[in-house]
């Protein structure tokens, strides 16, 4: 099960970038589109995906939904990573392949 959602959630570009951003603080759906240079309904479903797959929280306020990383869900994925060799050097050669 824990691949599948590490595969359903970073199986999209776009969804790594999410992530990276909202590593710097909980943005709303707009600031998400802004910064992907997608439409709003794009970014909301890769919001979707990754908040229904544990790996973000939201927080109404008002009308607007702000999301944030769910670190909880994060320190158990490093935590499995590291009892999985593999896995975890493929994490590292996508990450690296991210940079270029």
């Amino acid at each position: 099960m824990l691949l599948e959602k590490v595969s359903k959630a970073f199986s999209d570009k776009n969804r790594i970038k999410i992530v990276s951003f909202l590593s710097t603080g909980q943005k709303n759906v707009s600031e998400v589109a802004d910064k992907l240079n997608v439409e709003e309904n794009l970014a909301s479903h890769h919001l979707r995906v990754l908040a229904t797959l544990g790996f973000l929280k939201n927080d109404k306020k008002g009308r607007e939904v702000f999301y944030k990383i769910n670190e909880t869900k994060f320190i158990s994925l490093v935590k499995d990573l590291k009892k999985n060799p593999t896995f975890k050097e493929l994490l590292i050669k996508a990450l690296e392949e991210d940079k270029k």
